[in-house]
Parts: C-alpha cells; sequence; structure tokens
C-alpha cells in the first residue's frame, strides 16, 4: 500500500473524510462510557468542519453517507443548517436507517438517496425536563415550536412527493403539513426505501454505484 493510499484509508478511519472524492461519512463516535449512539456533539462537531474543508477547498459536489438512528435535536439541527448553507451541491445516501433526527438531516440535502432495503422513521420525539411550572409551561411552548419547525421541514420537500400529487388536485405546504401532522400524531412512523420515494422524504432509490455517479 502506498503511503498516499494509508493516507487516505486514516482519512476514512479516523476523521470520516475523503478529500480526494469530496465525500464525508456521518455517523456516531463510541467511547467505552458513551450511551448515546446516536447524533450527538462530537458527531456534529466532526461533521461541520469536515464539510468547511470540502468547501473551502471548491465548491464542487459533495457527497454524504449516513446511517443513523437519529438522536440530539440540536446536534441534528446544527449538521441540518452546515448542509443548508453549503455552496456546494450536496448528496446525501442513506443506509440502513434514517430515524428521528436522521430523517430530518435528509432533508437538507440537495439529492435524498435511499438504499433498497433501508428504511425511514419519522415522529414527534420525545424529551424531559426536571423544573418548576414556569419554566415546564416555557419548554412546552419550545417543543410545540420545534414539532412545527420539523413539519415545515418535511412539507416543503414531501410537496413534490408523488403520494401528495396523486391526493390532491393542486397539492401545497399547508395540505401537505396538515396530512403529516395527522399522521404523526399517531406515533412513530416507517416507511421502506420505496414509500420513502413516494412521499417525497427522498429523491431515489439508489440500486449501484452507477446510480450514485449519474
Amino acid at each position: 500500500m502506498s503511503n498516499q493510499e494509508s493516507d487516505i484509508l486514516n482519512d476514512f478511519h479516523n476523521y470520516c473524510i475523503n478529500p480526494k472524492k469530496r465525500e464525508i461519512f456521518l455517523h456516531n463516535y463510541y467511547s467505552s462510557d458513551d450511551d448515546n449512539p446516536g447524533v450527538e456533539w462530537k458527531m456534529a462537531s466532526v461533521f461541520i468542519k469536515n464539510l468547511r474543508a470540502l468547501e473551502i477547498k471548491s465548491y464542487d459536489p459533495i457527497t454524504i453517507h449516513m446511517h443513523s438512528i437519529g438522536g440530539e435535536w440540536a446536534d441534528g439541527m446544527a449538521i441540518f443548517d452546515a448542509i443548508k448553507i453549503c455552496n456546494s451541491y450536496i448528496t446525501m445516501v442513506s443506509y440502513g436507517q434514517a430515524e428521528s433526527m436522521s430523517s430530518i438531516i435528509l432533508q437538507a440535502a440537495d439529492l435524498r438517496l435511499v438504499t433498497p432495503n433501508s428504511y425511514f422513521m419519522a415522529h414527534f420525539g420525545s424529551s424531559g425536563i426536571e423544573a418548576d411550572f414556569l419554566n415546564a409551561q416555557n419548554w412546552i411552548k419550545y417543543e410545540k415550536y420545534l414539532c412545527g419547525v420539523m413539519l415545515d421541514i418535511y412539507s416543503n420537500r414531501c410537496v413534490n412527493g408523488q403520494f401528495f400529487k396523486e391526493k390532491y388536485v393542486k397539492p401545497d405546504v399547508n395540505k401537505v403539513k396538515n396530512y403529516l401532522y395527522k399522521q404523526l400524531k399517531d406515533g412513530d412512523w416507517y416507511l421502506n426505501a420505496e414509500d420513502c420515494v413516494y412521499y417525497g422524504f427522498a429523491d431515489k432509490v439508489i440500486n449501484n454505484w452507477a446510480d450514485l455517479q449519474a
């Protein structure tokens, strides 16, 4: 193995980036005492640094590979915002699962691809707080706001989904948002890869690497 090949492998495994191919690998970081295998601060911090490093080099397209069960809202939205404000065209490939927070992150990409046996799960999430009555009320208001943000993100992408084109003569964001709210208030919503595309949460099922290059 050449020194250059060794450096590329080190970047893969240590920093989750392939600068030559402009690829970033979005996954969690484990430690011996880590009880949160999902989206968290270290994942977000490393990802944002990698994304900025590639963007500073050029505005050429970037591919993000993601396999995630979801996680923390604030860290996930840091990733989401970093993708949205990036000047490069972003393709994201979701493997295995895009659950909860990671299902929202997927919506930030310009092109959203899912693998054939992957699945998608959306829900309103959960949280807990120990506080006095006034602070608890303030937290509830903020939680409602976050639910609205999530519905806005989903509905703005799903409005072009085939399901909503068939359901409504003229689909618009508000109609889609109302439908999604009714669906999500019943609990976790699981979709296979094809249904994920059908509802507009993704753009295409990728069957081979040639699809990614197309």
